[in-house]
């Protein structure tokens, strides 16, 4: 399946024309966008879709209630999971699985994600912690949360170094 950039596209996190329909040739029309992405995956052919809030909310949503390093005591957060935007961007799972992901933040700061993660582990890109939206002051917009008190795999330094948050691009290696 071939992997179509998003007509409209400006800039590497990409501001929307209102009205502008997001479109994948799994899954058709996305949604409507109502302004500025919060998310862009990025196909190793250069071809790039865009996630905005009202995209991101057409996704089933999975909450997961987890200890991080970064807070105290357990936390509530609410997101898609990232293997529904992985697969929503036009990719099926065989042709991400054994692939890795660079993820890149609002800051620049990078990291390198197996792809395999998101079908292993179930993580999600966090919008909300404890009911809030996260803000940029407090991880957000979105932030890769990993089931992490579910699973004592997850409980190690390696795979606390892949939790990145203020999450703006993902580039699929």
């Amino acid at each position: 399946m071939a992997f179509h950039p998003l007509p409209g596209f400006i800039g590497r996190r990409g501001f929307l024309a209102a009205g502008l329909t997001l479109l994948t040739p799994a899954s058709g029309v996305l949604a409507q966008s109502t302004g500025k992405s919060l998310l862009t995956v990025t196909d190793p052919s250069g071809g790039v879709i865009a996630f905005d809030e009202a995209s991101l909310g057409t996704l089933p949503w999975h909450e997961i209630m987890t200890h991080t390093r970064w807070t105290d005591g357990p936390q509530l957060f609410r997101g898609p999971y990232l293997k529904d935007v992985l697969i929503r961007s036009g990719r099926t799972r065989p042709e991400i699985e054994g692939r890795d992901l660079r993820m890149r933040a609002l800051n620049e700061f990078e990291v390198t994600v197996p792809a395999g993660d998101a079908w292993a582990y179930d993580p999600i890109l966090a919008r909300e912690m404890n009911g809030e939206r996260m803000r940029i002051r407090d991880k957000g917009p979105l932030w890769l949360i990993y089931p992490r008190d579910d699973d004592p795999a997850l409980q190690n330094p390696l795979i606390d170094e892949r939790w990145i948050w203020q999450l703006a691009e993902i580039m699929i290696l």
